[in-house]
């Protein structure tokens, strides 16, 4: 086999990979093949250390997001102990943005640590109900604390866009959804940078 028909090889198996794993890297890669690999565009590879700035470290955050809450949400569909039928086509988080930076006042029975920040976030989940493609727009409201290994998520509360969405809206707390792992899981890897 010769060099191209090697990295041709790669190239699918790398696609079918991605679109297991990440359905939008893998559609990135496949229409935007000029500009899908380099670094300095997506960030993936060469980045500077995690930014200790709230504002610089959303941004970020919000361009890695999706791809992040995408993979949680393969892993957690199709952990063992988990029965997904086949055909089945799981949700996806395709965008994530406009963040918000002004605090909204608490109540005081919430536990909070003082030096919590308050951002504000929307994403966009397609999901498929009876053959149709639904988006539906979700708001997340995040609590960061700054510590001493980095930024952390102590606290998210979120709840979809309008009263037509089918799927329940979140509870009062977050905490253990899909996006609040993968914000987790993004905050770990961000600090884990040299």
């Amino acid at each position: 086999m010769n060099a191209d028909g090697i990295l041709s090889a790669f190239i699918c198996v790398y696609l079918l990979i991605s679109a297991v794993a990440t359905p939008t890297l893998a559609v990135n890669l496949v229409t935007n093949h000029a500009n899908s690999i380099n670094a300095s565009r997506y960030g993936l590879l060469a980045r500077s250390p995690c930014p200790a700035d709230l504002e610089t470290l959303v941004d970020r955050l919000l361009q890695d997001l999706p791809s992040y809450a995408n993979r949680v949400i393969v892993r957690s569909h199709f952990s063992p102990n988990k029965n997904t039928p086949p055909g089945y086509a799981l949700p996806q988080i395709i965008l994530a943005g406009r963040p918000e930076f002004e605090p909204l006042p608490l109540n005081s029975g919430d536990a909070l640590p003082e030096n919590a920040s308050q951002v504000f976030i929307t994403t966009l989940e397609r999901q498929y109900r009876g053959g149709k493609r639904v988006e539906i727009q979700q708001y997340h409201w995040l609590f960061l604390s700054k510590t001493e290994n980095g930024w952390e998520l102590v606290k998210i509360v979120s709840r979809y866009g309008t009263v037509a969405d089918v799927r329940p809206l979140f509870g009062q707390d977050s905490d253990q959804s899909e996006i609040a792992e993968a914000i987790r899981l993004w905050l770990r890897d961000c600090q884990a940078k040299p």
